[in-house]
């Protein structure tokens, strides 16, 4: 029983809730721009790898054969030009880069509007409240 008592009045090696929540919010903001620093940088390496895929020649030709009575027909595919196939690819990566940042903004236009409708809520919610203590006296 002693041990317990001396167990529970033991203060080494409290932590304190101020400093929980403070390595807690670090933590939460070193993470968070770590995995954007992250995502920033796959995005990057696949759109690197995208354009090494694209910048290979996938031209082929496979002649027709024949012989022994036989004949089997030839296949053949001419890409466009590497040249226009990444201006083409630079200008799909532009659109989503563009889409993207629209979709932040209307994300952030619609944040702020959801926010002056709740602090306008707040203020009608508290009118109310002051008229009847006014009615009340």
């Amino acid at each position: 029983m002693r041990i317990l008592g001396k167990l529970w009045t033991d203060e080494s090696g409290v932590l304190l809730s101020a400093e929980a929540v403070v390595v807690g919010t670090v933590a939460v903001v070193g993470l968070t721009a770590g995995l954007s620093a992250v995502a920033t940088a796959v995005n990057e390496e696949l759109k690197d790898v995208s354009f090494a895929i694209r910048s290979l020649d996938q031209s082929y030709e496979i002649p027709a054969q024949e012989g022994c009575g036989a004949r089997t027909a030839g296949s053949s595919f001419k890409q466009q030009p590497v040249e226009k196939s990444l201006h083409e690819l630079c200008e799909v990566f532009r659109k989503a880069e563009k889409e993207e940042k629209a979709q932040a903004e209307r994300l952030k236009q619609q944040v702020q509007e959801q926010k002056k409708k709740d602090v306008e809520s707040s203020e009608s919610k508290e009118q109310p409240r002051k008229r009847k203590k006014s009615d009340n006296i």
